[in-house]
Parts: structure tokens; C-alpha cells; sequence
């Protein structure tokens, strides 16, 4: 009981810290929820101070797994948005924008019935409304940021790829494709 207390109060500290723009922090250390396993970390790099990081994992989500491909947009060392493609019912996005949050939810839920079709609005998303996220940052540096267009358009589509991969080559991930 006391260890899963801890759990809890770590997780609500480190949410905090991820509304907190003056604090940065080595993402890879610190926001992995309990219990979650992620698998085949690949870094694109998209121009200076901006990354997408892909992956796959499976993570403890109410009383189930949620599991499926990733991906998550760092810009300045800040994670802008992290894109959970877990199917029907679990998929979502994180949008954390430097402020802190005036509700308890943290997810905006994806409404494509699985993980393929999840994937394809992510990669809308990233394309199309990028901008408008990054617009609504606390950090200034994060909110004058020009993505480069030809640059961006790449890392998108290698990104795309990368998760379309995870979901036809990783036998955990079938049930959610």
C-alpha cells in the first residue's frame, strides 16, 4: 500500500514538473509510469532543439494495458506532445504546454477506431497543427519556433513509418492494429 501511495505522489510531482517550463529535465529517466515497458526507442532528429522520439509500449491504463505505437514531439527539451496510438477506446494525446493544467485530465482522447487509423491522425496532427500547438507554449523560444517545412514533412513521414512498422512486426501489438 505504501509503495503504491509513493508511486502515486512520484506521478503527481512529475506531472507537475512537466507544467513547470522553467524546470527541464532528461525525459528518459523520469516519464515512465509504473509499470510500463517501452521498446525500440528511435530518435529523429528534426533540426536544432527539435526532436520526435518513436516507439512502442505498453503501459498500466485503468484496469488494462494500453499498448501500441508512440511518438512524442521535444522542442527545446520541453515534450510538447506525446501521441499514445492504443486503439479503440485508449487511444489519446498529451498536449503539455508549460501551464499548469486547470483539470485533472490529461488526455485528449482519439475517437479512430484502432491503432492504424490512430497513427494516420497523428501524423495529421503533426502536419496541420503543429503550429497551433506550439503557439500556445509558455516558453517564448517554444512559440517563435519555425519548423523548417521540407524537414519537418520528412520527419513526419519517417515517423509515420517507423510506427505503421511497430504495429505490423511487434506480435504484441496485433490486437490493437
Amino acid at each position: 500500500m505504501l509503495s503504491a501511495l509513493r508511486a502515486q505522489i512520484k506521478r503527481q510531482l512529475l506531472r507537475r514538473l512537466h507544467y513547470d517550463a522553467s524546470v527541464r529535465f532528461t525525459p528518459e529517466h523520469l516519464d515512465l509510469a509504473p509499470g510500463e515497458i517501452r521498446r525500440d526507442v528511435e530518435w529523429i532528429r528534426v533540426q536544432p532543439d527539435v526532436n520526435l522520439k518513436v516507439y512502442w509500449h505498453m503501459v498500466p491504463i485503468g484496469k488494462g494495458i494500453g499498448k501500441g505505437p508512440a511518438i512524442s514531439l521535444y522542442v527545446f527539451e520541453f515534450q510538447i506532445l506525446r501521441f499514445d496510438c492504443f486503439g479503440a477506446r485508449d487511444g489519446h494525446f498529451h498536449l503539455l504546454l508549460g501551464w499548469p493544467s486547470p483539470t485533472s485530465e490529461d488526455r485528449i482522447w482519439l475517437p479512430e477506431p484502432n491503432a492504424t487509423a490512430q497513427v494516420e491522425r497523428t501524423v495529421f496532427e503533426l502536419t496541420k497543427n503543429v503550429t497551433y500547438y506550439l503557439q500556445r507554449h509558455n516558453d517564448e523560444r517554444v512559440r517563435r519556433l519555425h519548423l523548417e517545412p521540407a524537414t519537418w514533412s520528412t520527419a513526419c513521414t519517417q515517423a509515420r513509418d517507423k510506427m505503421l512498422h511497430f504495429l505490423c512486426s511487434v506480435p504484441e501489438l496485433a490486437v490493437v492494429k
